[in-house]
């Protein structure tokens, strides 16, 4: 899977160093050849909430094509950075959805190419996926009260290679090249100054 994502980021951003590709391609091939399966959740959550772990049952609401407001129960994936966290009132959850309710090529999903999801096949994400187009923030007393009554559970954390596999991944997500009409449209506005 990581070898295909690896693949899968080198076409959408090519300006990652060729050194720094070549380094993470080898040591992919270096799990792959001790047959070792990639962690990437630690064995218990972190001390404290920090960006990247999994929480219970939270409420997540949307707007859909009417203009209705709709609302889903699903376990959560903090985005907040974890000094966003200890500094700031409010926190950034996204839903973590099982495969099941995934539409569209299951295949492309599990080797994350498609953009929009984060696939890890480890713990608590095994049989489900990270939907980044559903961000919705919440009062930071709110969920910790949560936590400290027992009504929110802390499920998981990232480890060191999950945290930086979902950096990459929400980089692309957020910041990935945009398509030539759009820089051509940019670059003519600030061509007038």
């Amino acid at each position: 899977m990581l070898k295909e994502f690896i693949e899968f980021v080198d076409s959408i951003l090519p300006s990652v160093p060729m050194g720094t590709k070549e380094g993470v391609r080898d040591a992919i091939a270096q799990f792959e050849k001790d047959g070792e399966q990639i962690k990437y959740l630690t064995l218990n959550p972190l001390s404290e909430l920090s960006q990247g772990d999994i929480i219970s049952a939270v409420p997540f609401y949307y707007f859909d094509e009417n203009g209705n407001q709709q609302m889903f129960k699903s376990d959560a994936f903090v985005l907040s950075t974890s000094c966003h966290i200890d500094q700031k009132d409010k926190l950034v959850l996204v839903p973590v959805m099982p495969l099941k309710a995934y539409e569209g090529n299951l295949a492309d999903l599990k080797k994350n190419k498609v953009i929009d999801y984060m696939y890890i096949p480890d713990g608590e994400l095994i049989d489900r996926f990270v939907d980044f187009e559903i961000m919705n923030t919440f009062s930071k007393n709110l969920i910790m009260n949560g936590i400290k009554n027992g009504r929110i559970h802390r499920l998981s954390s990232l480890n060191q290679i999950g945290y930086y596999f979902f950096v990459i991944k929400l980089t692309v997500y957020l910041m990935r090249r945009e398509d030539a009409g759009t820089l051509e449209e940019r670059n003519i506005g600030f061509a007038c100054y």
